[in-house]
């Protein structure tokens, strides 16, 4: 029989190696959106969104052209945050289908795909803070040719940097635009 303060080690050490392997690629297809969880399916401790930070998506208009491309500005912000990371994917909203192409600006940013969606997300590099307490991934967003709306479905991890998933906190933020042709 196992002693619990050995069971406690196995479970700790089994668990870091677990959560710790995501600081270079989270699982995919956890945005939250289309019955997708989100990253707090194994970051639990904290509510989502739990007051006292933030997460904001600027780029994305109301209504997007078909011919534009839009570079998106993705910002998570919390004072007690060490480390961060972040999925993302832009899709149509009636059908949960993949919506344009993504395309990352820097090394901060990596792509992967899952069932026909692209997912963006926080490359090893991209886990690193950009100022204290704040975190910021940029890349950029082509529309389809198909007119329609779309939804784009983000999360993102205020880590505390312990390769665990407690102590973190998930913020989510839905954006969308209208699908014009002019």
């Amino acid at each position: 029989m196992m002693r619990p303060v050995a069971a406690l080690t196995l479970v700790l050490t089994a668990t870091a190696g677990w959560f710790g392997r995501y600081v270079d690629h989270p699982p995919l297809a956890h945005t939250g959106g289309f019955d997708e969880p989100t990253c707090q399916r194994c970051h639990f401790e904290y509510p989502l969104n739990e007051p006292g930070g933030w997460l904001t998506i600027r780029g994305l208009p109301d209504t997007c052209r078909l011919d534009t491309s839009y570079t998106l500005q993705l910002t998570l912000q919390h004072p007690e945050m060490l480390r961060a990371g972040f999925e993302l994917a832009v899709r149509f909203a009636d059908s949960g289908r993949q919506a344009g192409r993504l395309q990352p600006l820097n090394d901060r940013v990596w792509l992967d795909t899952l069932r026909g969606v692209w997912y963006a997300f926080h490359s090893p590099a991209g886990t690193e803070l950009t100022a204290s307490g704040k975190a910021v991934w940029t890349l950029r967003w082509s529309p389809p040719d198909t007119i329609g709306r779309v939804v784009l479905h983000a999360v993102a991890n205020a880590a505390n940097d312990d390769a665990s998933e407690f102590g973190d906190r998930i913020y989510q933020v839905i954006a969308g635009c209208r699908l014009n042709p002019r």
